[in-house]
């Protein structure tokens, strides 16, 4: 008698918080085999038989809202039941001497990465374009914004399939198909009509009155996106069809195909416009203005402020806890400091970035060491989950309590602009439109964001001391990024400068 059961490792990656799903065969009486089947899920969906660790369990998903995580865990579910079915199958015509104890991890390998040096298992149908890409995404350790971006691209690729009548597989992608999907990339805004019966009315699509034309509505009902597709712009585009390179690289290393289409069809660099970035007398003017009258903007400028100091990515910014804060010893005393790994990083070449906190960094975060004494909870949920998550007395710590009452993203970078409006930053700038590539002029308070505090940061030191190195060293930047190209154009004072010396 065999029986496969289904256990969830220990082990939780730092990066995306999923842990691997392992099987453990029982044949017999004592014999007992594990094997790693390199799909990974989001501890939250394993339940175990038992309240204990290392018990068998199942994988259960009872969220009917299609998140990428959601749609990645019933990939990986889907995955692990296939094989369980399947191993116990081919267990049953085995001969017993031939179950040994790497049997079953040869049986997950053959499976996941098709082992040429196991026997052929005759099967009903081949794997499609789309199945290697199931497969892509299941064993692939991304982070959850990484994925939604291959998500997308899965989506858009299954739209242009339905919409050319068009079977997209391994054989017949060429750098001619590549062409034409990137033509409908850039012109799937144009399937779309306002939808005058919905006229003044919210719909499911981020609140947008456009619908599919008729021709196209069953293909994008078939395949939706959380909004109606706007005009894509050529950054977005060429974006895409690097993740797109990156599957057939996969594909090719693990022997899926030898068709790489992307070696006669190459991708032009993006195109940016000079890092637009406020001074160090605008950020003390926003830093000192008297916010007190909206509390919301006076947190979110705090908290705008202090990532200036640091020049850290918004992902690093949400996941720094007062653990995060240490003392370094220096030739002038200790100085309290703000260590992470940045995101980037974690999966290559981690590198823990230091970054001195001066005055002004102190000053915010004494304000907010009330912090301190929050329960260990996810404080960008809403009120009403951390209500919960305390009465489920998680564990909580001092040394991970979040530094500041956080709030979602995307209300973060519109609460920058108010901040930026209300102080009276306004000027005008140069930037490129990511749809059209032209130069607009617009006010700094109308692009301003998250990610224009990191450039603060790097914009201001770079013009200190031009070093890229030792800026690189406290924003996280990889020895000799060409990031730095476009910080060299910006500050007339060194062109002045460098005049002078003639």
């Amino acid at each position: 008698m065999s029986t496969i059961l289904k256990i969830l490792s220990l082990k939780v990656s730092p990066v995306t918080g999923k842990s691997e799903v392992l099987l453990k065969l029982r044949y017999g009486r004592n014999f007992v085999i594990r094997a790693k089947t390199h799909l990974f899920i989001s501890p939250k969906y394993f339940v175990r038989k038992r309240v204990a660790v290392d018990v068998p369990g199942e994988i259960v998903i009872k969220s009917r809202y299609p998140t990428p995580e959601v749609v990645q865990a019933k990939e990986v579910r889907n995955k692990i039941e296939q094989m369980c079915r399947l191993f116990e199958d081919r267990i049953a015509g085995e001969n017993p001497e031939n179950i040994t104890l790497d049997w079953l991890q040869k049986q997950v390998d053959q499976y996941i990465y098709g082992d040429s040096s196991l026997p052929v298992v005759e099967v009903s149908k081949p794997k499609s374009f789309f199945d290697h890409f199931d497969d892509y995404l299941a064993v692939s350790q991304f982070s959850e914004s990484r994925r939604k971006h291959f998500l997308v691209l899965y989506r858009a690729l299954k739209r242009y399939a339905l919409y050319r009548h068009y079977e997209i597989s391994f054989d017949t992608f060429n750098p001619a198909i590549i062409a034409d999907f990137e033509r409908f990339l850039r012109n799937e805004h144009t399937f779309f009509v306002e939808d005058k019966k919905a006229s003044g009315k919210n719909t499911k699509q981020g609140g947008s009155n456009r619908i599919p034309v008729k021709k196209y509505r069953a293909v994008f009902d078939k395949f939706p996106e959380c909004r109606i597709p706007k005009q894509r712009g050529d950054n977005y585009i060429k974006g895409l069809l690097i993740i797109l390179r990156t599957f057939f690289l996969w594909a090719n290393k693990t022997g899926k195909t030898n068709c790489n289409p992307f070696r006669e069809r190459q991708i032009k660099d993006s195109v940016y416009g000079t890092p637009v970035f406020i001074t160090d007398d605008e950020r003390r003017k926003i830093y000192t203005a008297d916010l007190s009258y909206e509390k919301r903007l006076e947190q979110q400028r705090d908290i705008f402020i202090f990532q200036c100091l640091i020049g850290c990515r918004i992902s690093d910014l949400y996941a720094l806890r007062r653990s995060n804060i240490i003392t370094e010893r220096t030739s002038k005393g200790d100085r309290k400091c703000i260590s992470y790994i940045p995101r980037k990083t974690k999966d290559g070449h981690p590198v823990t970035v230091y970054v001195p906190l001066n005055a002004t960094a102190l000053e915010i975060l004494k304000k907010y060491d009330y912090m301190k004494d929050e329960a260990l909870v996810d404080n960008r949920y809403s009120m009403e989950k951390q209500a919960q998550a305390i009465r489920e007395k998680m564990q909580d710590s001092t040394s991970d309590a979040p530094l500041f009452p956080l709030i979602a993203q995307q209300r973060y970078n519109e609460y920058i602009k108010e901040v930026f409006r209300a102080c009276g930053i306004t000027r005008e700038v140069s930037v490129i439109n990511p749809t059209t590539g032209e130069v607009e002029q617009k006010s700094i308070a109308d692009v301003a964001s998250s990610h224009l505090a990191r450039r603060t940061f790097i914009g201001n030191l770079y013009n200190k001391v031009q070093d890229p190195n030792l800026v690189g060293s406290l924003s996280g930047h990889k020895e000799g990024s060409r990031a730095f190209a476009r910080y060299r154009t910006i500050n007339i004072d060194i062109k002045a400068d460098l005049i002078d010396k003639l």
